[in-house]
């Protein structure tokens, strides 16, 4: 076998163990936080609640399906948690817009915003709790997804 053959054969191997470890790795985490998950908390939890709607997974699985300059009340925005390892989803109050009409900000209310108390689950002191409604920077916000049309 040529050395690119091997070379080839070794990254293969490599990449397959690794998506092995973050696999076990992953689904101990998901065992970890199942309590968590049914105790129905996070930001997710809220959208459902608030507009009887849920896509699959959590926030950083969840796709968009507006532009971003179409934002609108109602619709629902991702955005990185601060520590930048998970997304979270809010719900969209209102749209701060400049003199040309482009959003430059939302105000958003969601549930467990606020001082971590569990890093790995992403929980924090308001799980399951409306947080203060607070403006997000529009470039801080990754995708949009209005509930009322469908996912592409």
């Amino acid at each position: 076998m040529n050395a690119p053959c091997r070379l080839g054969l070794a990254t293969l191997g490599l990449l397959l163990a690794l998506g092995t470890a973050w696999s076990q790795n992953s689904g101990r985490v998901e065992a970890e936080c199942k309590e968590w998950v049914d105790k129905k908390g996070y930001s997710v939890d809220y959208i459902e609640l608030r507009t009887g709607k849920r896509q699959e997974g959590m926030a950083r699985e969840w796709r968009g399906n507006v532009e971003l300059g179409e934002v609108q009340p109602g619709d629902v925005v991702m955005e990185w948690l601060k520590a930048g390892n998970g997304q979270r989803a809010e719900f969209v109050e209102e749209i701060k817009r400049d003199a040309a009409g482009k959003p430059t900000a939302v105000r958003v209310s969601e549930w467990n915003l606020g001082k971590m108390v569990n890093e790995r689950c992403h929980v924090t002191e308001d799980f399951g709790r409306l947080s203060k409604p607070r403006w997000i920077a529009m470039d801080l916000v990754l995708r949009v997804w209005r509930p009322s049309l469908l996912l592409p």
